[in-house]
């Protein structure tokens, strides 16, 4: 394994920009009150809207992982094939100088090195939260601000929901899922690089809504970028940090311990302050 190199990118911790207002979002949500109460099937059950009312909203920020894992693997083995020598009046053959036996079924060993090159890539979208696989693929073109740390998201009754997924947890999924048995006699070159570790925040508006002759609630989440909005919940208070960013993006020490437990595999991170706030302009 003296071959192999893993070259991480550091972490970045990014929020998507340029969401709806609250008022924009409150009046959309207002719009769209009674479809809080439509999975009831009978019409004559529906609620009117002027029975519904929203009793409780708040902006939430929801973390994702977005990572993209690049391989490598440069490598050369020894292979022996078979070659038919059809012709009966051959009694021997020569190759590179070299006499080669004819078994009795008139065949001929030979050998040959291979030069193998193997590259592949992988990209991975992951609830930090849920720690479910999905689709954020449509954020990621999209404008971003860097961030330095999470609080910078947490001011007046904003709620940013925790990570409960690590950085060290996206890359070894990925390297689980990437890395392989190399049918090889000599190894030339094992490069993995993390091309993209990124978690994002992204704007969620709540409403709970209050059908007041019933007084049932359901509650509607509205995607504070795209618009688009489904069955939800509130939080009505503000989640604790479950690691300190400094556990929450270390990946080095564990990931090294994964591919080789007990061995040194050196990590390289290519260092990149996440204490830098920029503007990421994806349009």
């Amino acid at each position: 394994m003296d071959s192999f190199n893993l070259v991480a990118h550091e972490p970045r911790m990014l929020v998507l920009t340029g969401e709806k207002t609250f008022e924009e979002m409150k009046e959309l949500a207002w719009n769209k009150k009674t479809a809080a109460f439509g999975g009831l099937k009978n019409l004559l059950s529906r609620p009117k809207p002027e029975d519904i009312n929203i009793t409780h909203s708040e902006k939430q920020y929801k973390p994702f992982w977005h990572a993209v894992c690049s391989t490598h693997f440069e490598y050369k083995r020894k292979c022996e094939f078979t070659v038919k020598i059809s012709d009966p009046i051959v009694q021997k053959v020569i190759v590179c100088g070299e006499e080669k036996a004819i078994d009795p079924q008139r065949n001929i060993k030979l050998s040959r090195i291979e030069h193998c090159l193997e590259s592949t890539t992988k990209e991975i979208f992951i609830d930090a939260y849920s720690e479910n696989e999905d689709d954020f693929s449509r954020y990621i073109t999209m404008p971003a601000r860097e961030l330095g740390q999470t609080e910078e998201l947490n001011e007046g009754d904003n709620i940013v929901v925790p990570v409960k997924v690590k950085a060290a947890y996206i890359v070894r999924k990925l390297l689980s899922e990437m890395i392989k048995p190399i049918d090889a006699d000599e190894i030339l070159d094992e490069t993995v690089k993390i091309d993209t570790l990124d978690l994002y925040f992204r704007p969620i508006y709540a409403f709970e809504y209050t059908w007041i002759p019933k007084n049932k609630q359901n509650v509607l989440e509205f995607d504070g970028i795209t618009g688009e909005f489904y069955s939800g919940k509130v939080l009505k208070q503000k989640m604790t940090e479950i690691f300190t960013e400094d556990a929450l993006f270390e990946i080095g020490g564990e990931v090294a311990g994964f591919i080789v437990p007990g061995a040194g595999i050196p990590v390289k991170i290519l260092q990149e302050s996440r204490k830098r706030k920029k503007i990421i302009d994806k349009t």
